[in-house]
Order: C-alpha cells, then structure tokens, then sequence
C-alpha cells in the first residue's frame, strides 16, 4: 500500500510510498489504491539524515536542477538555465551544502546547464562528469572554462558505468559511446539511482530514440519514481516506456507556460495512475527514501 499524505494548512504535500511500485516482485499500485488523507501536519521522518537519500528537484523554471544528498555524499545534476545559478547557489547553500562530490551536465543544452558556472565558481567540486557531446554554444564554452578552472576531475561516463554516492548506486543506462544521434539532447546522460529497494530514474532531456534503445537493451528500467524527460514534451515519455518503468511517482521540471509540455504525456502519466509532481505548479519538490519508502515534500499544493 502506498500512501499519500497532503498537509493542507502548511502548503505541503507529503507522501510515503512504502515497498518498490516498480519492482517486478513487489506489488502493482495505481494512484486509485493509494490511501488519500488529510492532516494538519505531515510529520517528522524518524531516522537521521545518514540513513537518508534526499533528492531535490530545484525550481529553476524552464530547466533542470537535481540536487542528490545522501549522508555526507552530494550530487547536483544539472543547473538550470544561467539566470537561475545564483538561484541554484542560494538553495545549496540553505541547504548547507559547501562541497558537491559530483556534479553532472547531462546534455549541453543551456536550459539544464547553463547555471552551472556558478555553482563550479563559488563551490568546491571533486567531479565532473560531462556528454560526450560538444555544442558550440557560450553557455556551454563558459561551462567548460568553469570546469577548467574548478580543478575537478572530470570523466565522460557511458552506459553501464556505475558509482556510488554514499549508500547510494548511480548506474548510467545512456548513452552508448556508439550512439549518433542528429539531436544532442538524445545524447543525454540518463542515470538509474537505487537506494535501498527504492530507485529512481533521471532521463535528462533523452527522447523516444533512446527510450526504444533502452527497451532494446537488458538494463533494469522499473524504478518508483521518473523524472519525466524534456520537460514533459510529447517526443518523451513514451507509453511503452512507461510500461516498463512503472513509476509511482512522476516529477516533471518545468517552468511557467512551458512551451514543452505535452497534455498528451500528462494524460499517459494520469492514464497509469502515477502521482504527478511538477516545479510549475509544486515549486521546489523534494523527494526523501529510507530504503524502503518515499516522501514528498513541495513547496505549494498547485492546482
């Protein structure tokens, strides 16, 4: 049984989804048998921050920005377009984060990492893991002169990497040191993140393309919760994808009027009776596993 929590009074939205919605051998959920309540206050988890894996989908409007802690261990995944870096600086920071073990640009599209430099100028960074992928573009140029300058050890992962984060183990699933794709977005780095029995599933801006190479392939898709690739666009998030992932839980990062997102991958995302969350109308979305459950915690309730 999953269950969701929204605190009404507080603007919070708490949810704790206990067993694995996307393990084969747990049990098959839909949002019509999650136990909906309502209570004034969504509580405190009762284990210490080192039994935790908290993942952070920062509101940085038309971008991404994941923020991974877990323990001692941190990983910022991307930084949103280059008006959002001191944003994206300012949430580390309340956060007290003052180092980051691993910082990712999963494509070198200026939306995901063009708030990047400021992170790298103003943080110490131990790695970098960057595409394979070069785009001539200032906002990538001026990232890869902040990651010169930052010193960090900087790789190019491809599938079937694999590093932990804490207690954490990242998996990179794409792409494939064989791939051409004619659009760079494809070449995104797309990672599968488990802890505990949970998991999660980060697509980057990856799109159908490599959502059929993955279903080609014997790595292990289902995951509890998926960010939604592109920004929810209709060339992602694919029904057969989906099937295979079989999420319980959705977080789509996008800004206000997106001009990306599709009510056709809304409707897919509904259809399934997965849990929807997104930056737009949720604000900061953060996302809390012990291992065997999740919560969601959100700055507003949204629509």
């Amino acid at each position: 049984m999953c269950t969701i929590v929204i605190a009404a009074a507080s603007l919070m939205m708490f949810a704790a989804c206990t067993g694995n919605a996307g393990n084969p051998a747990g049990t098959e959920m839909s949002l019509t048998d999650l136990d909906v309540r309502i209570r004034d206050d969504p509580g405190d988890v009762e284990v210490g921050p080192n039994d935790l894996l908290a993942i952070h989908f920062i509101d940085v409007g038309e971008g991404d920005a994941i923020l991974l802690v877990q323990g001692d261990y941190t990983m910022l995944v991307d930084g949103g377009p280059p008006e959002m870096g001191a944003a994206v600086f300012n949430y580390l920071r309340q956060q007290g984060i003052a180092e980051l073990d691993y910082v990712v640009a999963t494509h070198p599209f200026a939306d995901h990492i063009g708030g990047l430099p400021d992170v790298l100028r103003r943080i110490n960074v131990r790695n970098v893991l960057l595409p394979m992928i070069y785009h001539d573009t200032p906002a990538y140029n001026t990232l890869l002169q902040a990651v010169e300058d930052s010193g960090a050890e900087v790789a190019v992962p491809f599938a079937g990497h694999a590093f932990t984060l804490g207690d954490a183990v990242v998996t990179i699933l794409a792409p494939n040191s064989s791939d051409i794709w004619d659009n760079r977005a494809n070449y995104s780095i797309v990672m599968r993140v488990e802890f505990g029995s949970t998991s999660f599933l980060l697509m980057g801006d990856a799109m159908r393309e490599v959502e059929a190479n993955l279903l080609d392939s014997a790595v292990i898709l289902s995951s509890d919760v998926l960010k939604v690739a592109r920004h929810g666009a209709s060339s992602a998030t694919t029904s057969g994808f989906l099937d295979a992932v079989n999420p319980s839980i959705a977080v789509i990062s996008a800004g206000e009027g997106n001009s990306f997102l599709s009510q056709e991958v809304l409707r897919r995302l509904s259809n399934m009776g997965i849990h929807v969350f997104r930056t737009d109308l949720n604000g900061n979305v953060v996302l809390t596993s012990d291992g065997t459950s999740i919560s969601v915690m959100v700055d507003k309730e949204g629509d």
